[in-house]
């Protein structure tokens, strides 16, 4: 399931991206994707451009946390500009969540190196769920673009936990509650007290009896 457009309709967050609007400023800046035409073919012996993550640094064994109502979740990335032949004439910054459904987090110009997705200011009517999300950044063409010679290859290597934490609520039950065993043995013996009288009145009135029999 998709959500959001090119107009920057999103969910669960506050879409935010940042790249200069002057191609000479973003030259100067070093920009990597600054300064290429939009569209245009190559011979099939150039590779594609691959993207660089900078912040979060991919790590598949200690996926970057981020805490659902309270994070600020921000993403950077470069790309090698001698790779980069066509600069994008937008990028697409969405979530896969466990269930494999997209997210739009951010719809940014095809020259910006950086976006935010603020968890803290969600859509109550959307929520979002724990687990791990793959990050997928693409261009125009989409998430599934075929390998192109000097374009943007789409990127999905970068994958985050998102986690929340609830109030704890204590258990009574003794089967979670450590101090409800102490006074078992107390409570058993009150339960039983007036079974034994009256099983001990039982049996000296028995006894009583049979010894007036042998009398």
């Amino acid at each position: 399931m998709g959500t959001g457009g090119l107009n920057g309709t999103q969910i669960n967050g506050t879409l935010g991206g940042t790249a200069g609007n002057d191609t000479n400023s973003q030259q100067q800046g070093g920009n990597p994707f600054s300064g290429k035409p939009t569209s245009a073919s190559f011979a099939n012996n150039i590779p594609p451009a691959y993207l660089t993550w900078k912040k979060p640094i991919p790590n598949q064994t200690f996926p970057p946390l981020y805490k659902i109502g309270v994070s600020n979740m921000t993403l950077e990335w470069t790309v090698d500009p001698n790779a980069l032949k066509v600069q994008p004439m937008n990028l697409t910054v969405a979530l896969a969540n466990p269930q494999k459904q997209t997210i739009t987090a951010a719809i940014v110009d095809g020259t910006a190196t950086e976006a935010y997705w603020d968890l803290a200011k969600m859509d109550p009517h959307t929520p979002l769920m724990v687990g791990y999300y793959t990050v997928l950044v693409y261009d125009q063409r989409g998430p599934k673009a075929f390998p192109s010679p000097g374009w943007l290859m789409p990127d999905s290597r970068l994958i985050v936990a998102l986690y929340s934490t609830e109030a704890y609520v204590g258990r009574t039950d003794s089967m979670f509650c450590p101090t409800c065993y102490v006074g078992s043995g107390e409570s058993l013996f009150s339960s039983m007290l007036p079974l034994l009288t009256a099983f001990g009145v039982a049996l000296v009135t028995s006894a009583l009896f049979l010894f007036s029999l042998l009398q």
